[in-house]
């Protein structure tokens, strides 16, 4: 038997570490316009103001039934469509829906929604049938309409 020549030494979490440094050669490819943005305490404030990360809830999945759509070129067009019919709806409501096109179509698409709906203008309210008095419309006797043209104001 031939005896081994090297010990690998074993290594504990709790012994000195050797420091290992990098240094960039030539130019950092580092976007520093990111800093402040990325910093962890901003994070958390940002997270303290409304509630939300915003870097997780940039990445929440979207499911749907999106078989109709042929090709990238296509869903890219109505994605970019529906955002920008989506911003043409006034901010204060848009914010209500967290800026979020997919939150608001949600909402449109549930039929128990009709009633706020109507409230934000989005659908017209029926109008009542209102039934036609004789003095404002003349009744034909012989039930066939008229042939004669109204004349344009």
């Amino acid at each position: 038997m031939k005896k081994l020549d090297k010990v690998i030494p074993f290594r504990t979490a709790y012994e000195p570490h050797k420091p290992c440094f990098f240094h960039t050669e030539g130019e950092s490819l580092t976007q520093q316009h990111f800093q402040e943005e990325c910093d962890i305490i901003n994070i958390i404030k940002r997270h303290d103001r409304n509630g939300i990360i915003e870097h997780v809830h940039r990445g929440q999945a979207r499911y749907g039934d999106f078989s109709e759509v042929t090709d990238y070129r296509e869903a890219l067009d109505l994605v970019q469509n529906a955002q920008e019919e989506f911003m043409t709806i006034p901010s204060d409501i848009r914010k209500q829906f967290d800026n979020n096109p997919g939150k608001f179509y949600e909402f449109v698409s549930n039929p128990d929604n009709k009633d706020e709906l109507i409230k934000m203008g989005f659908i017209e309210q029926p109008q009542q049938a209102v039934a036609p008095s004789s003095a404002t419309e003349p009744t034909l006797e012989s039930g066939e309409p008229s042939t004669a043209q109204e004349r344009p104001e």
